[in-house]
């Protein structure tokens, strides 16, 4: 998959069949339109893009406000190359956010891609001040002659599976239900940094993660993980919290990877929220806090519980 950002780059391929929107998260819904993307952009002979923000929209309208993100370039590009797409296209939100809906879709989807198929949800807007929806969009496809699906909302348990429950759902720690609406894990990439080695003098090491300003963090408490580390996948538990026993007080995300040895300071490590355990507690002794770390990576050892998400890489 090729990751552009400048319409020169784009104009390699004769013509696209685009998918529109934010795509943070690439949840179910995502990838709905991924795999009509796909299909359409077979029949028609096509190269696939999906077009989208490298920075969200909200963040250039709303920047005192903050906006946590599902999901990073990086992982989205990652999720997009695995689900087939030929093209992610990064667009600068501040070079068309005046343009009005038709000038969008005349100016950009026709001019500069030769679009022949575009694919959007049901819940779509573009154009300034977002003045057009899904309907506008099959209006002017009409007009122009190109071929435009809306897809209907994805469904999960009744629940209109959609970027904002996801992020309600991480945040109050039902990371186990978020499996659902992702098709994979919650993930967090960070670099370690280095701790207060609290773990090293207990003899149970863990990895401190530099987790960022812009990642969503779970709810405090114990996680069962799994960790990436150079491609290879390692079982993990994972602590959220301030480590209470240890008078901490700074909020931190450890985790300790089993059956792993080596220097993991300064590289890259992804995080993969599979289950809720417990909350983080304060423990009348450090030999009390031993015990309950190895309760919990014994119930790590004995879940099995995400071998049948194929997004899980």
């Amino acid at each position: 998959m090729r990751i552009l950002n400048t319409y020169e780059q784009a104009g390699v391929h004769k013509s696209y069949c685009i998918a529109l929107g934010s795509f943070d998260g690439v949840h179910a819904g995502h990838q709905k339109l991924i795999e009509m993307l796909e299909v359409n952009a077979e029949k028609l002979g096509c190269a696939s893009m999906v077009y989208t923000f490298g920075i969200h929209p909200r963040k250039i309208l709303r920047p005192g406000k903050s906006i946590y993100m599902i999901t990073s370039n990086a992982q989205r590009a990652e999720i997009m190359d695995k689900l087939g797409v030929d093209v992610l296209f990064l667009e600068d939100f501040q070079k068309i956010m005046n343009l009005s809906a038709e000038q969008f879709f005349h100016d950009i989807l026709l001019d500069k891609f030769n679009v022949k198929c575009i694919i959007v949800g049901y819940n779509f807007n573009f154009g300034k001040n977002g003045e057009g929806n899904a309907e506008k969009l099959a209006q002017l496809g009409h007009k122009y002659g190109i071929k435009v699906e809306v897809v209907p909302p994805v469904l999960v348990k009744d629940k209109v599976v959609s970027s904002s429950l996801i992020r309600h759902k991480i945040h109050d720690g039902h990371v186990y239900e978020v499996l659902q609406y992702l098709g994979r894990p919650y993930s967090i990439q960070g670099n370690v940094i280095h701790g207060k080695k609290n773990g090293m003098a207990i003899g149970i090491r863990t990895a401190n993660i530099d987790i960022g300003k812009e990642a969503i963090l779970p709810l405090k408490g114990v996680y069962i993980t799994d960790t990436r580390i150079d491609n290879s996948m390692y079982k993990s538990v994972t602590n959220i919290g301030v480590n209470p026993t240890f008078q901490g007080k700074a909020l931190s995300l450890e985790t300790h990877v089993l059956d792993f040895e080596g220097d993991l300071y300064n590289k890259e490590i992804e995080v993969y929220f599979l289950k809720r355990l417990r909350d983080e507690i304060s423990f009348s002794s450090i030999d009390a806090l031993i015990d309950q770390i190895k309760s919990d990576i014994q119930v790590r050892l004995d879940f099995e519980g995400c071998n049948n998400y194929p997004l899980h890489v």
